[in-house]
């Protein structure tokens, strides 16, 4: 079965909680252990087969292409997209659709998920369905509140909210990684900026096309020093 080789990572975020370290950085080039928090994550997803990158940029994205370059340094290959101003999730992809190869991965630039993608990727193509997203029980060791409910039994999810005071029944939250067909950025029209989580995801859940696969171990973000301390901590671990 073919493997998906594309991630698209979303970079364009100013990181307005991370600041005064995002006053002259764009929040995926932070610095965590002598390297860009982003070098971080693409080493993880080189390991797991991703060849091909594209990098949504925004916010001093010159810093990130200066930086990366064509990706040679790393053996893998990497585009650009920038956004003169922010488009959110979805505007971001509509811009670069051109660039997106049948089957993708969607990251963001903030957020490292250590799982077997190429196995959450062959779930997602045996299943057909146009996205699949990671989710997590993170009842013990995070602070991200749950927001989605599932159908375990069609495998899909059935609910995707973002308030914090949800119903019991929302018992995942999103783990920051997505499986996406090409067909789906169809469904992203106009030129105002969108939310592909907001206004895609509800159309899906719909259709039945909004599937999932279940993280086992929890996910990092850097969104604040507080989130910056504990994936440092976690990398000293990983070294060790």
């Amino acid at each position: 079965m073919k493997e998906i080789e594309q991630a698209v990572i979303l970079a364009g975020g100013r990181g307005e909680r991370l600041r005064p370290l995002t006053d002259k950085v764009p929040k995926p080039m932070v610095m965590v252990r002598d390297k860009p928090f982003l070098e971080h994550l693409v080493v993880l997803l080189k390991e797991h087969g991703i060849k091909n990158y594209l990098f949504l940029v925004g916010y001093l994205g010159n810093l990130i292409r200066d930086y990366f370059d064509d990706g040679h340094k790393w053996g893998i290959t990497i585009t650009y997209s920038f956004e003169e101003k922010p488009l959110g999730t979805g505007g971001a992809l509509r811009l670069a659709k051109t660039h997106l190869e049948e089957n993708f991965f969607l990251l963001f630039g903030d957020s490292y998920l250590p799982i077997d993608y190429r196995l959450m990727a062959k779930d997602f193509l045996v299943s057909e369905r146009k996205v699949f997203l990671a989710v997590y029980d993170n009842s013990c060791d995070t602070n991200v509140p749950f927001n989605i409910k599932l159908n375990n039994s069609k495998h899909i999810v059935v609910a995707y909210n973002k308030k914090k005071d949800n119903p019991a029944d929302f018992n995942y939250c999103d783990a920051g990684v997505i499986a996406v067909s090409r067909e789906v950025v169809k469904l992203i029209e106009g030129a105002d900026p969108i939310s592909f989580e907001e206004v895609i995801y509800p159309r899906l859940i719909k259709m039945e096309q909004l599937g999932y696969y279940i993280a086992e171990k929890r996910f990092y973000d850097i969104g604040t020093i507080e989130r910056l301390k504990i994936f440092e901590q976690y990398l000293s671990h990983k070294i060790k």
